[in-house]
């Protein structure tokens, strides 16, 4: 009976309407109860988690004014530590005074007008910015979380009460956010107008009379000389992210632009990722300078399909184009939905994420159970590649046109400038990176690819212990086990629009751009700042694969020695479907580990990693993958620098080139990312060659014919591949200034 009560006072919480905003208070009594007991278990924590649960107990006992206190310790552990973390504290202070007002009996509507005013309204235009774009939460996954998180006291499972801070957590964070949304919308509509001059139902014409949907946000003070507009061309049709892209430049004194790709929003035409992106920005970017509150100048920023885009724009010469600041930088062909011509699955999601609807099918793209479910059903049926849409019962068209150029063909090479195209970019371009960013492959491309057709390139990188979202979200202190340094928890945001500034203003370059590659290596807590990726490392280590025995793998040594053993690789068998890595170690099936000796000193390796491998296999074709780790000295492994490849393309991207069964080989390689870790004393560098077997990507079943109609039928006698002892490695090294 007694958990029936708790789940029937839940069901209170739950059932408000959705059109106004409930009582702030409302929430179950007894969570009040619990709450009061759990605090003193958090009043003496200081990690920002512990902060974050005090907070919502303090607020589930309506001790509001040690609630207060708690936000005010919160945001200054924040500063210090994530600082990205910051804005996302304003809707917690606006429910915090609102409750306040609340409990003197104003109305809940007027609380929280009165809250929002004081808490967000007051804000100068940058701050208020930066809060709006945390100013919004997934009601239904929050709901789901308070929901479940309803104990079962009394219950054969006799869950103790006591102990549900997680639990108190939840439902006070849905109950927060249940009041705050949607009725904070009008106020944060009504206050973006106050501070900006927003047209939000542009539609702009391209040459073939498509209509491009955009938003136009202006600051409302214009110049005689007019502005510099930015632009953000994007496929993820998303008005409350634009919203707050578009305001965030408009906040620093630009008019900021949000344009969708054709067919998505209000736009026309049918929906075709990268197929017309370069020309529809162009002419975006035309429209643009030709307003009469344009100073003539276009830039264009953001990250990922979005970074894309802006070379896909520069190719096509606006002469509007003035600058691009790239970060995570999708190349469409060389990243995604390949890399190394290996296509990869987990974008398969991705078409219907992005072209299902005219804006984004995030169930689709979120139902976790369908993905992992297909993967599985097509790795275990031996299927070829080709099959994917047939076994998920969907068609996928964009993913099988995909699939019908697994060369770097035209199809690929028409989307962003190819080859001497580069030579003619002749604006400025900043770019963005991580060690932990999927992008760093693309981004990298197009860095060299600039710079070797048009070296005196005004092309400035930075790169840092930094994820995917990093540069448009903010830096986290900790990344796959890394804790970020401090010099590194940079706001990325902020040194994008201040190198605007000096390309568009005159403004003095930022000190973290000081030189053409910005680097800081993790462990060091040390920027290094050099003119071009090879000058990342003062000297190499050749380490050559050798078939000693090394700690629990093979010997990655300075002198050549006896041959490794043969890598027998079975693609038949598929027993391994759902076989996980223990720990922080990697999937060391199907593979050869070689690994240096514990290290007498610190090291750092730096740059990108070579690779000359000598090998013989019994098949016209492998796939390789190629990952450097430290593994510390009690086991835990870290990522350093990746490389994944078809043999078969390891000379040109563009045209397959298969080799010949049972003859020897030379495959020369080059990683796809860089590398920036400092190796502590006692620990191994170690290298993992592996031949990709699994349901995340093609198998290559060395057949000679196209991988994707290739199937388990035609997987023959195991792989066997075989280096010989003139392969090896080479690795860019810097002695390690703390020694």
């Amino acid at each position: 009976m007694k958990r029936w009560i708790r789940i029937a006072a839940m069901a209170a919480v739950l059932v408000v309407p959705m059109g106004v905003p409930a009582p702030a208070t409302t929430l179950a009594t007894s969570d009040a109860t619990v709450a009061k007991e759990l605090i003193p278990r958090y009043e003496h924590r200081t990690d920002i988690g512990g902060l974050e649960t005090l907070l919502r107990l303090q607020l589930a006992a309506n001790r509001l004014d040690d609630a207060e206190a708690t936000l005010d310790r919160l945001a200054s552990t924040e500063r210090d530590e994530e600082p990205r973390l910051v804005p996302a504290l304003v809707p917690w202070r606006v429910y915090l005074r609102a409750r306040r007002y609340e409990a003197k009996g104003t109305p809940s509507s007027q609380a929280l007008r009165r809250a929002f005013d004081e808490g967000y309204a007051s804000l100068d235009d940058a701050q208020a910015v930066a809060a709006y774009a945390r100013y919004r939460a997934d009601l239904d996954a929050l709901k789901h979380a308070a929901v479940a998180s309803v104990p079962t006291c009394g219950t054969p499972a006799g869950t103790d009460c006591s102990g549900t801070a997680d639990g108190v957590a939840a439902r006070q964070a849905y109950a927060t956010w249940r009041f705050l949304l949607p009725a904070s919308q009008p106020l944060l509509r009504a206050d973006a107008r106050r501070r900006f001059l927003i047209d939000d139902h542009v539609l702009i014409p391209t040459h073939d009379g498509t209509l491009i949907a955009a938003l136009v946000v202006r600051p409302r003070i214009q110049p005689a000389s007019g502005r510099v507009a930015l632009l953000n061309f994007t496929i993820y049709a998303n008005d409350a992210w634009s919203m707050a892209d578009a305001m965030s430049m408009a906040a620093h004194g630009y008019v900021g632009v949000v344009a969708y790709a054709r067919g998505k929003g209000r736009g026309t035409g049918p929906i075709r990722p990268y197929e017309h992106d370069g020309e529809d920005a162009a002419a975006v970017i035309d429209w643009l300078a030709s307003q009469p509150w344009s100073d003539g100048r276009v830039g264009m920023f953001s990250g990922s399909y979005n970074g894309f885009t802006q070379w896909a724009a520069a190719g096509h010469h606006p002469a509007a184009l003035k600058a691009i600041a790239t970060n995570a930088t999708n190349a469409p062909g060389i990243d995604t939905p390949m890399q190394g011509n290996v296509f990869q699955t987990f974008i398969y999601a991705w078409p219907f994420y992005t072209t299902d609807t005219r804006g984004l099918d995030e169930a689709t793209y979120d139902d976790r159970d369908r993905w992992n479910r297909l993967r599985r059903r097509w790795y275990t049926s031996g299927r070829p590649y080709r099959d994917l849409d047939r076994i998920d019962g969907t068609p996928n068209p964009v993913f099988d046109t995909w699939l019908r150029h697994p060369s770097y063909d035209a199809y690929w090479q028409r989307m962003i400038p190819f080859g001497r195209a580069f030579a003619d970019i002749d604006i400025p371009v900043f770019t963005q990176t991580g060690y932990f960013d999927g992008g760093m492959v693309g981004a990298l491309y197009y860095f060299e690819q600039h710079l070797a057709y048009r070296p005196s390139a005004d092309h400035r990188l930075l790169i840092g212990p930094y994820h995917h979202t990093a540069m448009q979200t903010g830096v986290f202190a900790a990344v796959r086990g890394t804790r970020v340094d401090p010099v590194a928890m940079l706001d990325l945001a902020a040194i994008r629009l201040a190198w605007f500034d000096h390309v568009f203003h005159g403004a003095p370059l930022p000190d973290a751009l000081s030189d053409r590659v910005n680097f800081e290596v993790m462990g060091t807590n040390r920027w290094r700042h050099v003119h071009d990726l090879a000058a990342m490392s003062q000297r190499r280590w050749k380490l050559y694969l050798t078939g000693d025995t090394q700690g629990t793998g093979l010997d990655l040594a300075r002198v050549p020695r006896q041959a490794p053993p043969d890598l027998v690789v079975d693609f038949r068998d598929r027993s391994d479907v759902d076989y996980q890595p223990p720990g922080s170690a990697p999937d060391l099936r199907h593979a050869r580990v070689f690994e240096t000796a514990p290290l007498e000193r610190s090291i750092e390796v730096t740059g990108l990693f070579t690779a000359s491998l000598d090998v013989i296999i019994n098949k016209r074709d492998v796939d390789l993958a190629i990952d450097l780790y430290e593994v510390t000295g009690d086991g835990r492994w870290k990522d350093i620098a990746s490389y994944l490849g078809r043999a078969s393309y390891a000379t040109d991207r563009t045209s397959r080139h298969l080799l010949d069964a049972d003859t020897p080989t030379r495959l020369k390689i080059t990683s796809q990312t860089v590398a920036g870790r400092r190796l502590a004393k006692g620990s191994r560098l170690v290298a993992v060659i592996s031949v990709p077997k699994g349901p995340d990507r093609q198998i290559n079943y060395g057949t000679g014919r196209d991988v994707s109609d290739e199937s388990v039928s035609d997987a023959g006698a195991p792989l066997r591949l075989r280096f010989l002892a003139s392969s090896y490695l080479d690795v860019g090294v810097n002695p390690s200034e703390d020694d």
